[in-house]
């Protein structure tokens, strides 16, 4: 074992460890995976603020060039253009407001040697602008040259930039501008200028030639050359132009401006020495970081190319999310990769487990001695064991999927298939035998367990499991075995006739020997001979009663009688022996119980017989006390008590527990003394038993014995004349709510007319099920619940109710037609109230709904007179219906027709071997007979229903049918005493 758990620990550690490499290998994809996409995030934010700078820096260059342009056209337009209408157009751009980076715009002519000092004589008489002039206006340098651009009109004045030749100064100016001159278009000074004021910065500028034309530019450069006017320019800060184009705050992203050298470079951009830096806005830490990210682009005005190179540190771009979700994403697919490693070694595990368990059952259910298969509504086998499927002649695997009828014989098939039917149809288990002959043609005796099978999703029983037990052995034990009782039972009654012929003579000759006998001594011993007669004739009376009940045959014959007959009896029997052993009986009969009852006064009074006996056989002296007292009610019946009392020996306590035993005696010296077979108490237990009651003993040695039992009796009230007759209490249930629960619907017109004329208002539910439906939906006072029903029974709906917390609370009340005494017991310990038998009269039915409901009507009193019963009992009839002659006709003739669909439902299923539909469809009829007062008729459907429920097997049926046979002839003579006692109905009579 241990070895094996190390196997397994090991196993399982294996796999947990290639659990965590693949997580780990999930994760760090996804982490790599989350990294490139923020590598790809942020290098797409860079390149957006590059092009997005760079955009904006053009916009602003270009605006600039456009200041440039617009003094050249207002030259080219006016031909010439005066100082004031120079200083009126700068002031009019509104410099400072839209051109902050503008340091300079000026006017530089173009001046001839020869109309050098004419030029410089006008700009010093020129008092357009100034009114003093410019007296200190002069070209400088003071060299004379063929031809001298001339610094003319500044804006703003600038004294020591006034005159400046630019052609004279560096050899680069003067070619740029001769460029410029000869191309038509802009040009940027090639190289920054250092400005000292106000703070110390780079400089640049922009020129344009313009030319004395009537506007347009001459279109060759000999032209061009010809009418050459001088330039306009302007000079900016390069660090305001740039501030002033990109925004401001933190940005991640840094600019390095560069006057590229070769302008006419093209392709992807690089910085190289060449060119010259225009503006540096990139630190020396961001310069040398590791992770910069970088970009090259071009700005471009007329012919001149600017290079922006974009830098910044990858990690700037970043954001919160961006640093951490390579490792959430890292954490996730490792945490997902392992979880759904867990999730798929457990459902490997579940499923070879699964597995496993599918193997054993097959493996124990291909050992067990018994046939086991599974087979759907289509009649196809889902499941067939081994011993099924070598019954059939074929592997499992060829009957699962095939039809019944596909693998054995057709007419065997259909009569296993009759039995299963009925278990998918009503949904419930039911074990009977049956015969079956495999395919080895052997016929065999199975005990056959069927039990309805639900699937997922399916409501009803989509298939049958029959367990199948081989009883062919005991069968024929049974067999054997009640070959033999029926031997004993012969051999009994036999003995019984040939013992009794004898003694018949013996205990007649000795009576007449008797009474002719002069000699007294003669008297005496044929006195004896008498005596041990009857002794012998009652030892034989008790066995062949044992006997009897033993093998179930004793049945109970109800009758209608009174106690005092009963006490009348007793005594005439028994008296006599009483007063020669000097013992008097005293008979104690409670007033309540002085009226007729409805019982078997025969077994009563044998019960009775033995205890009064047995109390005087062991006493000596004193006063035998018999007493009959009510117990207390069960529904419309009374359970009466009868105690024996005697002053005899009394029995010690160690044999009181066995004293209802058979052939058991208090002691081997009493037995010898007073005789007996030990066969009378045990006989006494089982008639009370039968007639719905118990038995029992206490007794003190040396003081006396007390022997008790009880019988459940019917009382018996008087019939009445079908007149009006309103109920006792007619209102003693209003404003109550009341779910009736009954599967007849007979019995539920009867019952809600009988509850709405006591005021209540009435639910019903054909079923328990139906009856929980209801509860969900409607609140309720009280249930009154039927036991025997379809789909669920009362006593499993009333579990469920109690079961409820909602409901746990409410009163529930039996009312069957089963009146036994196990019926009641079982009733409540299911939960019920109360316990009521139909057919219950009216009177008690309203107060015992109204006394579970603390309503205080008393319960009703014992009748007052005998009732006589004949095939309908009219005063059932009319307590059922309130004396309304028309409701009494209604229900009796409606009863008529349900006895009949009744009926024809018993005779198809005896012909169909369906005992358990057979019964149901008694109890029916018994439950809705009883109502109407049908009391034979109910009888004959309590003994069909009972002898239906004892069938061992569908084909013994033969009594159950005698019994059906009986029903249908006292249905036509029902039929006739209703017309003569009701009259016809009105649909009848119109016929």
């Amino acid at each position: 074992m241990g070895d094996i758990t190390t196997r397994n620990t090991g196993k399982t550690a294996a796999l947990w460890a290639g659990g965590v490499a693949l997580a780990l290998l999930a994760g760090a994809g996804l982490y790599l995976g989350a990294a490139h996409t923020v590598d790809i995030e942020t290098q797409a934010r860079f390149d957006h603020l590059a092009r997005t700078g760079r955009q904006q820096l053009a916009g602003a260059v270009h605006s600039y060039a456009d200041v440039v342009r617009g003094l050249a056209g207002l030259f080219q337009a006016s031909g010439a253009v005066t100082r004031l209408e120079f200083h009126r157009y700068v002031q009019a751009l509104g410099v400072a407001e839209h051109y902050p980076a503008l340091e300079s715009v000026n006017y530089a002519a173009y001046v001839e040697a020869g109309a050098r000092d004419a030029f410089v004589a006008g700009v010093r008489a020129d008092r357009s602008l100034d009114p003093a002039g410019y007296p200190g206006f002069t070209i400088r340098p003071a060299v004379r040259r063929p031809a001298h651009t001339v610094l003319t009109y500044l804006e703003p004045w600038l004294a020591e930039k006034a005159g400046a030749d630019l052609a004279g100064g560096a050899p680069a100016v003067a070619q740029a501008l001769e460029r410029a001159r000869d191309s038509g278009r802009m040009t940027a000074s090639g190289k920054p200028i250092v400005v000292e004021h106000p703070v110390r910065h780079l400089g640049l500028g922009l020129r344009m030639p313009v030319y004395r034309t009537d506007g347009a530019v001459p279109p060759d450069v000999e032209g061009r050359r010809a009418a050459y006017a001088g330039s306009v320019g302007i000079g900016f800060s390069v660090p305001a132009l740039v501030r002033g184009a990109l925004p401001g705050g933190d940005q991640p992203v840094a600019l390095q401006l560069y006057a590229a050298a070769d302008s006419r470079a093209a392709g992807p951009l690089h910085v190289n020495e060449a060119d010259n830096l225009l503006y540096d806005g990139a630190g020396a830490a961001l310069k040398n970081a590791g992770d910069l990210m970088e970009t090259v682009l071009p700005v471009r005005f007329d012919d001149n190319l600017w290079k922006a190179r974009f830098v910044a540190r990858r990690a700037d771009l970043v954001d919160g999310f961006g640093r951490v979700f390579p490792w959430l994403a890292g954490a996730g697919g490792f945490g997902a990769t392992l979880l759904a490693f867990a999730l798929f070694l457990n459902l490997a595990r579940s499923r070879k487990t699964a597995v496993d368990q599918r193997r054993l059952l097959d493996l124990v259910l291909d050992n067990v001695d018994a046939y086991v298969y599974l087979k759907d509504r289509d009649r196809r086998y889902r499941y067939v064991n081994a011993k099924m499927a070598a019954a059939c002649g074929l592997p499992a695997h060829e009957i699962v999927g095939r039809r019944d009828r596909e693998v054995m014989p057709p007419a065997q098939a259909d009569a296993l298939w009759a039995l299963d039917r009925p278990v998918l149809e009503l949904g419930e288990k039911r074990a009977v035998q049956n015969a079956f002959a495999g395919s080895d043609g052997v016929p065999r005796q199975l005990w056959s367990v069927k039990v309805p099978v639900r699937f997922a999703g399916d409501g009803d029983a989509g298939a049958v499991l029959c367990v199948s037990t081989d009883v062919t052995e005991l069968h024929a034990l049974k067999a054997q075995a009640d070959a033999a009782s029926r031997a004993k039972s012969d051999f009994l009654s036999n003995m019984s006739h040939e013992i009794r012929t004898p003694m018949n003579s013996i205990i007649g000759m000795a009576y007449l020997a008797g009474k002719r006998a002069e000699d007294p001594k003669q008297r005496d011993y044929l006195g004896k001979i008498q005596h041990s007669a009857q002794h012998l004739l009652g030892i034989i009376n008790h066995i062949l009663d044992f006997s009897k009940i033993e093998a179930g045959k004793v049945e109970l014959e109800l009758r209608d009688f009174t106690f005092d007959a009963l006490k009348r009896n007793v005594e005439s029997q028994l008296g006599a022996q009483a007063s020669a052993r000097g013992l008097e009986l005293v008979f104690d009969v409670a007033p309540e119980l002085k009226w007729p009852v409805r019982g078997d006064p025969l077994r009563l009074e044998q019960v009775l017989l033995n205890f009064v006996g047995n109390a005087i056989k062991f006493s000596d002296h004193g006063t035998i006390h018999v007493r009959a007292r009510v117990e207390r009610t069960v529904g419309a019946d009374v359970l009466v008590r009868f105690e024996v009392e005697d002053r005899g020996i009394g029995i010690a306590a160690d044999d009181l527990a066995q004293l209802f035993t058979p052939f058991h005696q208090a002691d081997p010296s009493s037995t010898r003394v007073h005789g007996g077979t030990g066969l009378g108490l045990v006989i006494s237990k089982q008639l009370a038993e039968l007639m719905g009651g118990e038995v029992g003993a206490t007794s003190v040695p040396g003081q006396g014995s007390t022997f008790w039992f009880t019988v459940r009796l019917q009382p018996m009230t008087a019939p009445r004349p079908a007149a009006p007759a309103p109920p006792s209490e007619p209102g003693a249930l209003a404003g109550c709510t009341i779910l009736l629960v009954e599967d007849n619907a007979f019995n539920q017109l009867v019952a809600r007319e009988l509850l709405e004329d006591a005021g209540a208002c009435v639910v019903v539910a054909d079923d328990g099920a139906q009856a929980l439906d209801r509860l969900a939906g409607v609140s309720v006072d009280c249930v009154l619940m039927d036991v025997q029903m379809p789909v669920m029974d009362g006593c499993e709906a009333t579990r469920r109710i109690r079961a409820d917390a909602r409901l746990a609370g409410l009163k529930v009340i039996a009312m069957t037609a089963n009146a036994g005494i196990e019926d009641q017991a079982r009733c409540l310990a299911a939960g019920m109230d109360e316990f009521l038998t139909k057919p219950a009269a009216p009177e008690t039915l309203i107060a015992t709904i109204a006394r579970a409901l603390g309503r205080g009507v008393p319960r009703p009193d014992v009748p007052d007179a005998p009732r006589v019963v004949t095939l309908l009992d009219l005063g059932v009839l009319s307590d059922a219906f309130g004396g309304q002659p028309e409701r009494m006709r209604k229900y009796a003739f409606l009863f008529l027709d349900t006895a009949r669909d009744g009926m024809h439902e018993i005779d198809r299923a005896l012909v169909a071997q369906e005992p358990a539909r057979a019964a149901a469809a008694a109890h029916r009829l018994k439950s809705a007979a009883r109502t109407v007062g049908a009391l034979n008729f109910a009888n004959v459907c309590g003994d069909l229903c009972a002898d239906l429920e004892r069938q061992a097997e569908p084909g013994a049926q033969g009594q159950a049918r005698t019994l059906a046979a009986r029903l249908r002839g006292l249905l036509p003579r029902l039929e006739r005493h209703i017309l003569a006692e009701l009259g016809a109905r009105q649909q009848d009579r119109r016929a």
